[in-house]
């Protein structure tokens, strides 16, 4: 069963999140194929043909800054064609840099919230260290145990001699961990870049490092 629970993160500034038993076979690029309601939080992004987001609360997406740059409104679809809003990019990313991904993070607000259910849930926001984790993306919904490796806004993942990792058609989707304590499935990387196609190493966007951000905005959207 899965079950909704309030997100460990003060003030209330965010929509709750998913807590529950998803399966978790050890799965990523070149195993098997993720089913139908495995990653509830996923959404899809048409804009430069495929990319990947997470959804917080029932009206809002988490994503990388690059997949939606430079791109409006109007081109973009969330969720089953729901339409968005607005569309706020984290001011640190500057797109005429291909060198620096530093702030490659951005919310979508929809237009109407969706409809929650088995397949359809949001993902949680990190408040603790988490050891295990999850990459779910569009081009195969792929799950995998990979080594991590932190730097300051962002962290990279994978193996050197295996190829296991994220593809391009993944870009926006979300890093995720099972928070074993609590239930909680948590976000807490975004995929931004990497070299080639699930060779090496991927690197994340640290969702950690832009909480404050991430609830300043939808605090401010609820005033």
């Amino acid at each position: 069963e899965v079950l909704r629970d309030v997100l460990a993160i003060p003030d209330g500034d965010i929509p709750d999140c998913t807590t529950g038993s998803f399966s978790w076979e050890r799965r990523i690029l070149g195993g098997k194929s993720a089913k139908r309601g495995n990653f509830p939080w996923q959404a899809l992004t048409s804009i430069h043909g495929r990319g990947g987001g997470a959804l917080l609360g029932d009206r809002w997406i988490l994503t990388a800054a690059h997949t939606i740059f430079p791109k409006g409104v109007e081109e973009l679809h969330k969720m089953g064609n729901h339409p968005v809003r607005r569309i706020f990019i984290h001011p640190d990313y500057n797109p005429k840099d291909e060198h620096n991904f530093n702030g490659d993070i951005a919310l979508l607000e929809l237009k109407y919230p969706v409809t929650l259910g088995p397949t359809v849930l949001p993902i949680c926001l990190p408040d603790t260290t988490n050891t295990t984790f999850y990459m779910d993306g569009w081009l195969d919904s792929k799950k995998g145990d990979i080594p991590m490796v932190f730097s300051e806004n962002m962290f990279c993942a994978g193996f050197l001699t295996v190829k296991r990792d994220t593809c391009q058609g993944d870009s926006g989707s979300v890093f995720t961990v099972l928070d074993t304590a609590s239930g909680r499935w948590v976000a807490t990387g975004i995929v931004s870049w990497g070299i080639g196609c699930a060779e090496g190493y991927g690197f994340y966007t640290k969702i950690l490092n832009y909480l404050d951000w991430i609830k300043r905005i939808v605090r401010e959207d609820r005033l």
